[in-house]
């Protein structure tokens, strides 16, 4: 809790911090401040209490950004399967002003998908004391679901006033930082650009194969259609081939595509809900292929290990 107080910084800016710090909310971007200074937040993340479950055994990975002005500032290392996870990571911020709160957003990692969204809280930066160390605790959010409870975040933070000379010097340590962060991005867009290729380069390998293995599948169900691999199935199709043979020498053929045609494009008149259905495909579907034909072998009984026959040899 913090003590209401007037303090001047020191580059003699007023700083008016009221009793509370507040969590949740708006902004304090309609309060008037003085010209703005340079600042430095000091953040120690401590931990989470009672996160939101994310992955399938009921836990998550864990991990925090925090985002000024839209931009992130810090990431933290990702705690894996706790949802009461410690980090104590110390981070340092530079800022401008004080208008714009220090958002906190938690994530749970997901290797080669988005990342989910574990909730997040915003710290008012106007409501801090200057030179003062203040443990905060924030309450994790869901814009979308505001009644779900998602665990909070404790922090310790203090915030001191930067020399107006030094500020150059500071400005100067904050854009190497930033193009620091930025060629750490683009490493990490390049390394993730390269993993979705991989992923991409898997799925057109398995459509392939998968692809692959139905055609051949339909080879082999053709030739155990015509080597007697199901004896009632082989002799159905010689009859019907008989049969289409002499329907086909007494009949035109343009006949009979006229008969196949009206009756294809009159099947929904006639049967509205029927379910289409190609009859070679659905004949073919119950021929094995060769690898069923091989998984029915293992699976049927070898008749000299039957009881019936080892009492007939006793007998004999």
């Amino acid at each position: 809790m913090l003590d209401s107080c007037k303090l001047k910084s020191a580059c003699n800016l007023p700083f008016i911090c009221n009793k509370k710090i507040n969590t949740a909310g708006t902004s304090n971007a309609e309060v008037p401040l003085a010209d703005p200074g340079m600042y430095q937040l000091d953040i120690t993340l401590r931990r989470g209490q009672s996160l939101a479950a994310r992955d399938r055994g009921g836990t998550s990975d864990p991990y925090v950004k925090f985002k000024i002005g839209g931009k992130e500032v810090f990431r933290s290392k990702i705690i894996h399967k706790n949802l009461n996870p410690v980090w104590e990571e110390k981070a340092c911020i530079l800022v401008d002003h004080l208008r714009e709160p220090l958002y906190i957003k938690v994530f749970d990692y997901d290797f080669g998908l988005q990342d989910d969204f574990m909730g997040s809280a915003f710290l008012d930066l106007t409501q801090l004391e200057l030179n003062r160390p203040t443990d905060v605790t924030l309450t994790l959010k869901d814009p979308h679901y505001p009644d779900h409870d998602l665990g909070i975040i404790l922090l310790s933070v203090i915030l001191t006033p930067k020399e107006g000379e030094s500020r150059d010097v500071v400005v100067e340590d904050m854009l190497e930082d930033e193009e620091e962060e930025d060629d750490k991005d683009d490493k990490d867009s390049e390394k993730k650009g390269f993993i979705n290729k991989i992923y991409a380069i898997q799925e057109v390998c398995v459509s392939v194969q998968n692809i692959l293995d139905e055609v051949a599948s339909f080879g082999e169900r053709i030739k155990n259609t015509f080597n007697w691999t199901v004896p009632f199935l082989s002799w159905l199709a010689i009859v019907a081939l008989c049969v289409f043979t002499v329907i086909l020498y007494c009949i035109p053929l343009r006949y009979i595509v006229l008969v196949w045609g009206i009756n294809k494009f009159t099947k929904k008149l006639r049967s509205p809900y029927a379910i289409d259905n190609n009859e070679l495909l659905d004949f073919l579907s119950r021929v094995p292929s060769d690898v069923q034909v091989v998984q029915y072998q293992e699976l049927k009984p070898d008749p000299s290990h039957s009881p019936y026959k080892r009492k007939k040899n006793n007998l004999g």
